[in-house]
């Protein structure tokens, strides 16, 4: 019914590249330590504002889905798509109004939850191997921001 060829190499690295910030801001909140030429910089609020953008770009997947799809897809699927394509972006702008130590918390559960989400709408529709990239960013992601909610104060 649907293409279910490789992702492209280009993509992994990408998604994978995409780890580091989340890793960097997040081992320099543990350790403490602030990074060369960035000493007067919140860490914490650079990694809660790099997962938020994160999870607007996760949401525009569903965007570009639906755009790609539309003549494929019932008026239902693509409203499901469209809505979903917006609700992290929001979710992930409200938690950042919250105290940083929420806000991480409360982001690592959105990604879990986009997790959640595209496995229902998105993951049949495209490569397996989606799918399998985004478990494992998603478990990576996730326990880095829960324990930078821990190490800040």
């Amino acid at each position: 019914m649907y293409p279910k060829r490789p992702l492209p190499r280009l993509m992994w690295w990408l998604g994978y590249g995409g780890l580091l910030p989340f890793a960097v801001l997040s081992v320099a909140l543990l350790l403490g330590s602030s990074l060369p030429w960035l000493e007067n910089v919140r860490l914490d609020w650079w990694l809660a504002a790099y997962a938020a953008i994160i999870l607007s770009f996760l949401g525009a997947v569903h965007w570009g889905v639906a755009l790609g799809m539309q003549d494929k897809l019932d008026e239902h699927d693509l409203g499901k798509l469209l809505l979903f394509s917006v609700v992290p972006s929001v979710l992930a702008w409200f938690s950042l109004l919250l105290p940083i130590k929420w806000a991480l918390f409360l982001l690592a559960g959105l990604v879990v939850l986009a997790y959640i989400v595209d496995s229902l709408l998105l993951f049949k529709r495209l490569s397996a191997d989606y799918g399998k990239m985004r478990l494992h960013l998603t478990v990576i992601v996730v326990l880095l921001l829960v324990a930078a909610g821990v190490a800040v104060s």
